[in-house]
């Protein structure tokens, strides 16, 4: 989960960020802000971001001007404002924030909130797989590439594998509904970027230990897509 920490308070900030570091599950991906100027910059460039942490009272751009601009750009991202003043809750409402915190707020608190974007983006649609009349629900994050075999496509996930009657461009149309992290690296196969340990100019090292080739004709692409998944991710 890609979250963004925006106070002016550097010293704050860090230390917001080692509470949710020590309060998530592993999985939390935190990039720091010292205004809403700069927030809104990065996501307007096309930074994911999933959730932010966005102190209300700033100099320049405030939070609440900086959640309406967020909100302009049509982003899906929750919101979740630092202040103590319960008088500008209405405000922040119209921009449809997720919580209000204090920021002494006690751990039970951010527990909560992380708890309820985890909720928010549980409500993404997962992949839907038909295999031999039974339909399997996949999180697309667990699927770590698609290969074609001759007209079926072959699913590998983390723990199985499920096979489709279908051709490799109907696999790549339904996995990039659910995901910008899937890539065409070969006539024959799709890869999920959070897999990717590392590559070179002809092959591609996933995370399960698999080596796939890569072709010219996919190598920009993938390229292009590698280097924004890991700058949008900061991994």
């Amino acid at each position: 989960m890609r979250i963004a920490v925006c106070d002016d308070d550097l010293v704050f900030a860090q230390h917001l960020t080692r509470r949710l570091t020590s309060l998530g599950k592993g999985d939390l991906l935190i990039n720091t802000f010292s205004n809403g100027t700069d927030l809104v910059r990065e996501i307007t460039s096309g930074r994911k971001i999933d959730a932010v942490f966005l102190d209300i009272e700033m100099p320049g751009l405030n939070g609440l001007d900086a959640a309406r601009k967020l909100r302009e750009l049509g982003g899906e991202l929750s919101i979740i404002f630092l202040t103590s003043h319960t008088e500008l809750a209405m405000e922040g409402y119209e921009v449809n924030a997720l919580r209000f915190l204090p920021k002494d707020c006690s751990d039970s608190k951010l527990i909560q909130a992380i708890e309820a974007i985890e909720r928010e983006l549980g409500a993404k649609p997962n992949v839907v797989i038909k295999q031999k009349g039974e339909e399997f629900v996949v999180s697309p994050d667990k699927i770590i590439l698609a290969e074609a075999d001759n007209n079926t496509v072959i699913f590998r996930l983390e723990d199985d594998s499920i096979s489709a009657r279908m051709k490799l461009t109907e696999a790549l149309d339904m996995l990039g509904k659910t995901s910008q992290d899937f890539v065409k690296v070969h006539r024959c196969t799709i890869v999920n970027l959070r897999h990717v340990v590392k590559y070179t100019a002809k092959e591609i090292i996933l995370d399960n230990g698999e080596t796939v080739p890569m072709s010219k004709s996919c190598a920009a692409e993938f390229k292009t897509k590698m280097f924004d998944f890991v700058r949008l991710s900061a991994r």
